[in-house]
């Protein structure tokens, strides 16, 4: 990975008026997915959040994607969920995803397929650090009376099935979105002069 292309990734890159423009439809998109979210107990959630997420991540990359789903959680905690109350703790865990998807679905250029190697990982990384240890515990900490390892690991027990039942089809639908021929034409559409950028900077550095 050149400079240029790093910088694009984990720099907080200025975006056109076309990319905040697709940024506030993902956004809007990630509200919308996250209305129709399952509540299966206090403690466990069946979301498709993570399409949006995923779709951020992979125009956007790491930083972008995570000042958004920041952004996004406490927007939809504070205004959508009765008696919500927004908590850094919780948020933790939408820092951490965050920074898994656009780390690792960012492609320069972004005609190019994420392959299936990555969306794994990323997936495994989501399900099982951030969902599973790295929430229960942010939700042990918020709503338990007490915080001890046997609370801690009846939580964790509880929240098992769910990941293991989810973890394939969210390993699925994320393959199958970020590498959809019309999420290909919009990287095209609406990054086509950071397409042209790269290739001259990679132009530049080759001659040098």
């Amino acid at each position: 990975m050149n400079k240029h292309t790093f910088f694009k990734k984990w720099g907080l890159s200025s975006l056109s008026i076309q990319q905040l423009v697709l940024l506030a439809v993902l956004m809007a998109l990630s509200l919308v997915i996250g209305k129709f979210s399952v509540m299966l107990t206090p403690t466990i959630k069946i979301s498709f959040v993570f399409l949006a997420s995923s779709l951020m991540g992979r125009f956007f990359g790491p930083i972008w994607t995570m000042l958004v789903m920041v952004l996004l959680d406490f927007v939809n905690v504070t205004f959508f969920v009765a008696h919500g109350a927004w908590s850094p703790i919780m948020a933790f865990g939408v820092v951490l995803a965050g920074i898994i998807y656009g780390g690792f679905f960012y492609q320069q250029p972004l005609t190019k397929t994420v392959h299936w190697v990555k969306i794994l990982v990323a997936v495994l990384l989501i399900t099982f650090v951030v969902n599973f240890l790295v929430n229960t515990f942010a939700l042990m900490v918020m709503y338990s009376p007490q915080h001890s390892w046997s609370v801690f690991s009846a939580m964790l027990s509880a929240r098992l099935p769910k990941q293991l039942i989810f973890f394939p089809i969210q390993l699925v639908l994320t393959y199958l979105v970020l590498n959809n021929r019309i999420v290909t034409q919009i990287g095209q559409q609406f990054f086509a002069s950071q397409r042209k950028q790269t290739a001259q900077a990679d132009s530049i550095q080759t001659k040098a």
